[in-house]
């Protein structure tokens, strides 16, 4: 077997694989008696049929089952001594099937993996922005609190305003007549809060108990029932009741309304500072983390794989629609086809894809290796947020090798953003607490 290998691209080879007529019988012969062997041929004794026969019977048998022993050894043969790293599928030409007394060969396009050399990781200069928590955030903390358990209080005669929760009676007309979906009686709203399409809730405002409203607006394009998007409707409105938002008093009432059940106010606040603590660490690790690995992205540029790009995307493209229809929508309501999102995802799946051959080689330079010590270190702090079911969580991860090789990915690119921090030069920025949530919201 003769095997080549030519550069048809930066990233791309096309291997030629030959094998001669004699070698092509040998295979012919040895495929041939380890059939005669085990079939069972009518007016045949096991073992006895005649090889012609079997070949002639055979023919397209043996030739597709010694066709595929030759194109893969051909093809491990050129990975092995030319130390090919292939990506996807190769693109496979062949010249003739196998036959008898005839050479055999064919050629295979494929992508390789890029040698990355890594660049610009080491005495890397990094700004990392801190932030102390302070009792403004804390005040802060608690009236947030204070609006999640708000309650409402009917007022009587009170004309509506944004942030009051209103009883709703409502009819919807198009072109003059009702349609299915459009009424409700009793419907609780809150206004302001953007539930129903825009520009209805703010025809809303200053509506009283005892008096009727036309509201008028316009369905959006994209609207989910199809018979009414881009229509003009009005709605025909009246209200039972206007409940006005009551926010309860910051005491110790509101820490055992938070779970506080001994401490009251101060110890709600103590709990509040750890956890805005906890909040402020995590914040300032993700940011410096998200600049290291733009510095490495911008540090090394080198080409990528097409069917490695392509793979990525489309996984890109899957895992979006399971999210859209988890939330119940789908790409196509708003015009997303698989070309639109395969453009808006590719920069940021090439920009995954450079980053983790980066931190790879990386890692393979400065021999940084995964231990059981760090992935066990690893999966406690991923079980700490299931609580009384860590150990179940642990179980699941370590039953599936699929997870544990995520968990060692996740490991691997941690000790390289360590070595990176260890080696580098770090600089502290002071910034508000606000700011550095934002940047990581």
């Amino acid at each position: 077997m003769e095997v080549t290998v030519e550069q048809t691209g930066a990233l791309e080879r096309t291997i030629t694989v030959r094998v001669a007529a004699d070698q092509v019988n040998a295979r012919l012969e040895a495929e041939i008696s380890q059939l005669a062997a085990t079939i069972k041929l009518p007016g045949f004794r096991p073992g006895k049929a005649p090889k012609k026969h079997l070949e002639n019977r055979f023919k397209d048998h043996l030739s597709q089952t010694i066709m595929e022993q030759l194109m893969q050894e051909g093809m491990g043969k050129a990975v092995q001594e030319h130390a090919l790293r292939t990506v996807g599928n190769p693109e496979l030409h062949l010249e003739a099937p196998v036959t008898r007394d005839q050479p055999f060969g064919f050629t295979a396009k494929v992508q390789i993996m890029p040698d990355v050399k890594p660049q610009g990781y080491q005495g890397m200069t990094l700004t990392r922005r801190v932030a102390e928590v302070t009792d403004a955030d804390i005040d802060t903390a608690l009236e947030q609190r204070r609006e999640r358990h708000a309650g409402y209080e009917t007022r009587e005669g009170r004309q509506a305003a944004s942030g009051d929760q209103i009883v709703l009676n409502f009819k919807g007309f198009v072109d003059g007549e009702a349609f299915e979906g459009g009424s409700a009686e009793g419907y609780v709203l809150e206004l302001g809060g953007g539930r129903f399409i825009p520009g209805f809730e703010d025809q809303l405002i200053g509506l009283a108990v005892g008096e009727e409203r036309t509201v008028k607006v316009t369905f959006p394009e994209n609207y989910g029932a199809p018979h009414l998007a881009g229509k003009a409707a009005e709605f025909q409105c009246s209200l039972s009741e206007v409940r006005e938002r009551v926010l309860p008093g910051i005491d110790d009432a509101l820490a055992e309304a938070e779970g506080v059940k001994e401490g009251g106010l101060e110890a709600l606040k103590t709990r509040i500072r750890q956890d805005l603590d906890r909040r402020a660490a995590s914040a300032m690790e993700k940011q410096l983390q998200r600049r290291i690995h733009d510095g490495l992205v911008e540090a090394n540029a080198f080409d990528l794989p097409s069917k490695m790009v392509d793979r990525e995307v489309e996984a890109m493209i899957e895992q979006f629609k399971e999210d859209t229809v988890a939330r119940g929508m789908t790409p196509d309501q708003h015009g997303l086809t698989d070309d639109v999102l395969a453009n808006e995802f590719k920069p940021t799946a090439e920009k995954r894809l450079r980053l983790g051959l980066v931190l790879g080689a990386i890692a393979k330079q400065e021999g940084l290796e995964v231990n059981d010590e760090r992935v066990d270190a690893h999966l406690n702090k991923l079980a700490e947020v299931y609580g009384g079911r860590a150990a179940e969580f642990k179980r699941w991860a370590r039953e599936d090798e699929s997870r544990m090789d995520g968990i060692r990915g996740a490991v691997l690119e941690e000790m390289v953003n360590d070595w990176i921090k260890a080696h580098g030069v770090i600089t502290d920025e002071s910034v508000t607490l606000d700011a550095l949530l934002a940047e990581n919201a």
